[in-house]
């Protein structure tokens, strides 16, 4: 899976390669240790995840996100996966203002289970560069495969990342889905804060916290995330190695629960600029999340 994950990543992204003026991205493979509170039982998770971004020269863009995330229950002999791709193409006009479409699609799968759970969105999204600060917007629908409750989502989102200084980057989003099923409605909230600053050339740290409220419901999520990243040289091309320490604390119905959760990555840069954040961070999924409070949440936590 972890192969043909990657061979898609390169495969839709492959014929624009060599025509684009600008390239950006990063990959990360990353592995994760999580411990959940008065539960006697351990989890690990191992994932892979990608970004490219390109810009040519006609003013067209287009993006390509991938992820693949497997999670094990100690003693448990059933096998939890989920996979990510997203696609956006656009054009970005010389003034900095930007403007396209999105199609994403997260699917969960369990080990002896007879269906797989799909949410499929797609949207439009505008966004505005100046100087040291990058705005963005998007509006979209995710419907639920196989239709099983009658169940969709119309979303929104808003983002901002500012460079307040050539070493330091922080930014913010908001995003809502507004979820129907079954003839009920309720409104799901998400939002973060992350910063992300270089000490030195070799060392830099990361950090982010997100909040995901359920309108009507007496339930919220708070994820926070704290890591640290090394550069490595390896024959001239730059990598990051990162340790990250994540909490995510669920409350419902007057009770709490907690997954600790230590973090490691390797991130490889693509083109010109990587990312932030490595990819398998809370920060990550602020700085540059998915479209959708619920593709967003699950993502800071895992």
């Amino acid at each position: 899976m972890k192969s043909a994950l990657a061979l898609c990543l390169l495969t839709i992204s492959a014929p624009g390669l060599a025509l684009a003026q600008d390239m950006s991205g990063a990959v990360t493979l990353g592995f994760g240790d999580h411990n959940v509170s008065d539960i006697d039982q351990g989890l690990s998770t191992a994932s892979l995840d990608g970004r490219i971004n390109l810009t040519f020269a006609n003013g067209m863009t287009l993006g390509v996100n991938a992820g693949y995330l497997d999670l094990g229950i100690d003693g448990v002999p059933v096998d939890i996966t989920a996979t990510f791709v997203g696609l956006d193409v656009g054009y970005k006009m010389a003034s900095g203002l930007s403007f396209g479409v999105y199609a994403e699609q997260l699917t969960g799968q369990i080990s002896l289970a007879p269906i797989d759970l799909s949410l499929k969105s797609i949207g439009a999204e505008v966004g505005y560069e100046t100087g040291n600060l990058d705005l963005g917007a998007f509006v979209g629908r995710t419907s639920v495969s196989p239709d099983i409750a009658d169940i969709d989502a119309d979303t929104l989102g808003l983002s901002a990342k500012y460079a307040a200084m050539p070493n330091l980057t922080i930014g913010g989003s908001f995003q809502r889905a507004s979820i129907s099923a079954g003839g009920g409605e309720a409104d799901v909230d998400l939002l973060g804060l992350a910063g992300a600053y270089d000490i030195t050339d070799q060392f830099s740290t990361f950090g982010g916290i997100s909040r995901t409220t359920i309108d009507g419901v007496d339930a919220d999520i708070t994820t926070m995330g704290l890591g640290l990243g090394y550069n490595l040289d390896l024959g001239g091309v730059s990598s990051t190695v990162s340790l990250e320490l994540a909490r995510t604390d669920l409350s419902a119905l007057g009770g709490s629960t907690d997954l600790d959760t230590v973090r490691l990555g390797f991130t490889l840069p693509l083109g010109g600029a990587g990312t932030e954040a490595p990819l398998n961070s809370v920060a990550d999924s602020i700085f540059n999340p998915r479209h959708g409070a619920v593709n967003a949440a699950l993502t800071g936590a895992f």
